[in-house]
């Protein structure tokens, strides 16, 4: 009896264990996701629709684009960053299927999407500081564009992982 009391109680402790969910990620945030689908897609268009070149005549025609698209993603980065996240993150397993697609994230420990969406905001920060200054060239946009493009993809891969681990 003794020995089918020390088996069966190693036995349901493993159960019991194995039946606790542990969340390792900041819960998905529909709204987050969606915000970065709509942003996204406004930032695309504003490349689209300076993929020509700028002239620092015409940048009171782009200032409030330019407002609006770095106010939403210092917003979707603050909401990003507010989810609460567990002690243990899966940081690590979403940055080594990035970094398989050629993309690399700094270990700052930060939310991957909001550490990406601040980085849109700062490159386009500089993008319109230089179209005030003296507009740019088609090179400068496709430049820009390019960079964005990446923080974009890391952003939107971890949420759209968020999603997935969240079914």
């Amino acid at each position: 009896m003794k020995r089918l009391v020390c088996i069966l109680i190693p036995i349901a402790f493993v159960l019991l264990l194995s039946a606790c969910a542990a969340r390792l990620a900041p819960s998905y945030d529909k709204a987050i996701a969606d915000g970065l689908v709509a942003t996204s897609q406004q930032l695309l268009t504003h490349f689209a629709a300076t993929s020509s070149g700028t002239s620092a005549t015409s940048f009171a025609q782009r200032d409030a684009t330019y407002s609006n698209l770095i106010g939403s993603l210092d917003a979707l980065s603050l909401q990003a960053k507010s989810r609460p996240s567990p002690k243990v993150s899966v940081n690590d397993k979403v940055n080594k299927y990035l970094a398989e697609r050629g993309i690399n994230l700094s270990d700052t420990g930060d939310v991957p999407s909001a550490a990406a969406l601040e980085q849109i905001s700062i490159t386009l920060t500089k993008m319109r500081d230089v179209d005030k200054k003296q507009g740019v060239t088609a090179f400068e946009v496709a430049a820009f564009k390019g960079q964005v493009v990446i923080y974009l993809d890391q952003a939107l891969t971890y949420e759209n992982f968020l999603e997935r681990e969240a079914l």
